[in-house]
């Protein structure tokens, strides 16, 4: 698996209703111990902020709402470009939606050079503060599975190896 640097790990989201859940799986992502200080990790509100992290370089890893109809809960996971991009959040006339940003950058020549999108299906998108039952159950997984993808990257494997060599 290619894994092209820097890689970015960027969760979209606002602090209300369920699409808060991009933040949550970030703030438990920095928790963990086995993210490494190669990985960048960000949380951004609204689509638009993706490009001010862009440069045409690196892995992006985008976490977000889904709003695809499956059941609430649902993990989702799809790499750019992909129809399925256009099932993330709703957008405003105030931001752009995740997916249009990333078509912006691909016109602009920002893009990275790989993109791996990976959302939870909301329950409510309403302007409530806190998550719904469904989307924080389903957080844990998703930050189990962000971890394992960051793991097979090779720049954790590096990493690894140069560890065990200093360490004999």
């Amino acid at each position: 698996m290619n894994w092209p640097r820097p890689v970015r790990v960027v969760g979209v989201g606002s602090p209300l209703g369920d699409d808060g859940l991009a933040w949550e799986v970030v703030r438990k992502l920095r928790e963990r111990q086995n993210v490494r200080k190669e990985i960048e990790v960000y949380m951004v509100e609204g689509g638009q902020r993706i490009l001010d992290l862009l440069d045409g370089q690196g892995t992006l890893l985008l976490v977000d709402a889904v709003a695809a109809g499956a059941r609430p809960g649902t993990i989702h996971r799809f790499q750019w470009p992909d129809q399925c991009v256009e099932a993330l959040r709703p957008g405003s006339t105030h931001d752009l939606r995740p997916a249009e940003a990333l078509r912006l950058a691909a016109a602009l020549g920002i893009a990275p050079t790989r993109v791996v999108v990976f959302g939870i299906e909301v329950e409510r998108l309403d302007l409530q503060p806190g998550l719904s039952q469904s989307v924080m159950a389903a957080i844990p997984e998703l930050v189990r599975r962000l971890v394992e993808e960051l793991e097979g990257s090779p720049i954790i494997k590096e990493k690894s190896s140069e560890l065990a060599r200093e360490e004999q």
